[in-house]
């Protein structure tokens, strides 16, 4: 445990810093206005929806440098094998960044499709256009906080988080407010910081004795679109158990967004409580996930591989549940926080907020547990298989339950629907987990 907590710690407050950013872009859009609260929420979410497709399958290159560290570990000769991984990422991001321009140009007909208020359109899409430029330079982050937290540089990403949360705010505000582009000056603070802190962090990293044999900008012929593949091969099933499960989150946005502004609004806020959770969780999950794969990559026997799982599900239970019963105790710190005694819909706002967050609180423990289970699997490479299990539990439970409960109890009707299809999600992936389990080694 005192290992795993070692590794969390830093991946944890990463998680925290980085939330940070997203409370301070929601922050700054509800001081112009609930309508831009609602409007950037909206597009944040289907942003996030894209970026964490990607970020499934470039991030599994977390999972495959953990096990060739330590088959490294135990006499193996991979430094070739771990260059590849590191490049292969690396042109993937590339490469799918170019791609998705598109996509980002014409996700106004998304919108309407979904039947959003034209208001919320004109403002989703003005954040969006400066937002989708910090898709290349986020993910070329994620490869090199991968690689760090594989090879135990954890405390590294910690401070490269800070300068990029840092940065993120400063700049944001500058351009929201004193140089008045609004809601097109937050995203564009979030681009530039992203690309000041990649470059800055894989030059840093690469250039420390330690890892300068693996530095990206040497042997540009190994750079090969064969060298994406083994990332594909994994990363694709990831991404189908992300798709299923931002499914459900952004299709609850979307049917938030035809109750109203307000609705969509509270909505926001209540994921940022369920994200707040989510962080710590992940950072638990993340670490544990890292050590399963060295341990699996060495050959380690089942008992350790168990003990690591069962460490890590217990400590994300544990922390969830006590951030639940804080928020559920504690509602209206929220509304002070999110929302303004001036706006005109604040009243509304203020009489519909603790229902929903009850609902939601309740949801953080059932969604660690998915969380865990998912990442620990991914530890041990198995990934097909929780894939097809998240999709029964987000797109056949989650999804239909949150559509029948919203026509009866509006907002908090879509949080339950959420929360029934992360509960049964959880309890599949720990039965799946218990099953390979078994099969393991020694």
């Amino acid at each position: 445990m005192k290992k795993l907590v070692k590794l969390a710690v830093p991946l944890i407050i990463s998680q925290l810093v980085a939330q940070l950013m997203v409370l301070s872009d929601v922050w700054m859009m509800a001081q112009i206005s609930v309508t831009t609260l609602a409007a950037g929420g909206l597009a944040a979410s289907v942003y996030g929806f894209i970026f964490i497709l990607v970020h499934s399958v470039i991030g599994s290159s977390a999972n495959l440098l953990a096990i060739a560290c330590g088959e490294q570990g135990r006499g193996g000769e991979n430094e070739r094998e771990i260059r590849k991984i590191i490049k292969g990422s690396l042109l993937l991001s590339v490469l799918v960044s170019l791609a998705l321009l598109p996509l980002f140009y014409n996700l106004e007909v998304l919108f309407v499709l979904a039947g959003q208020d034209g208001a919320i359109i004109t403002v989703a899409m003005q954040y969006l256009d400066t937002l989708k430029w910090a898709m290349l330079p986020t993910l070329l982050l994620l490869v090199a906080r991968s690689f760090a937290v594989a090879f135990a540089a954890g405390k590294s990403v910690l401070w490269i988080t800070v300068i990029s949360v840092l940065l993120n705010i400063v700049l944001s505000y500058l351009l929201a407010f004193h140089f008045h582009l609004g809601v097109s000056g937050i995203g564009a603070g979030t681009a530039i910081a992203a690309f000041i802190t990649a470059a800055g962090y894989l030059f840093w990293l690469f250039t420390r004795p330690a890892f300068s044999r693996y530095r990206p900008w040497r042997l540009w012929s190994e750079y090969r679109l064969a060298t994406t593949l083994p990332l594909i091969k994994i990363g694709s099933a990831v991404a189908l158990a992300t798709l299923t499960e931002y499914s459900l989150i952004s299709g609850a946005a979307l049917m938030a967004g035809t109750l109203g502004a307000v609705s969509l609004a509270i909505h926001q806020i209540a994921l940022q409580i369920l994200s707040f959770s989510w962080n710590i969780a992940f950072g638990i999950a993340q670490a544990t996930s890292m050590e399963v794969g060295q341990q699996f990559g060495a050959g380690q026997g089942k008992a350790e591989i168990k003990k690591t799982s069962v460490n890590g599900l217990v400590l994300a239970t544990v922390i969830s549940a006590v951030i639940g019963i804080a928020f559920i105790l504690y509602p209206n710190g929220l509304t002070a926080l999110f929302a303004s005694e001036q706006d005109v819909l604040f009243e509304e706002l203020v009489l519909i907020l603790p229902t929903v967050i009850l609902v939601t609180a309740c949801c953080l423990v059932v969604d660690a547990w998915q969380l865990m289970a998912l990442n620990i699997l991914r530890g041990l490479k198995i990934v097909t298989v929780p894939a097809l299990l998240t999709a029964v539990g987000y797109c056949l439970a989650g999804l239909p339950a949150a559509w029948l409960l919203m026509a009866n109890f509006q907002l908090a009707g879509i949080w339950a629907g959420i929360g029934l299809g992360l509960a049964l999600t959880g309890i599949l992936l720990l039965f799946q987990l218990q099953v390979s389990m078994k099969k393991l080694a020694g």
